[in-house]
C-alpha cells in the first residue's frame, strides 16, 4: 500500500495534478498484477494536463 502512495506522488509530479481515487486504485491494481502496464499508461495519459 505504501508503494501505491509513493507512486501516486510521482504521478502528481509528472501530471501536475492531485491524484484521484481512481488513480490510486489503478496504481494498486498495477502493483498487485491486476492491471497491465498498458492499462496504467492509458490511465495516466487520460488524466487532465496542467494549464
Amino acid at each position: 500500500m505504501s508503494f501505491g502512495i509513493i507512486a501516486c506522488l510521482l504521478i502528481m509530479l509528472y501530471t501536475g495534478h492531485k491524484p484521484t481515487k481512481r488513480t490510486f486504485e489503478m496504481v494498486c491494481f498495477y502493483l498487485s498484477g491486476w492491471a497491465s502496464a498498458a492499462e496504467m499508461e492509458r490511465h495516466i495519459e487520460a488524466l487532465p494536463k496542467p494549464a
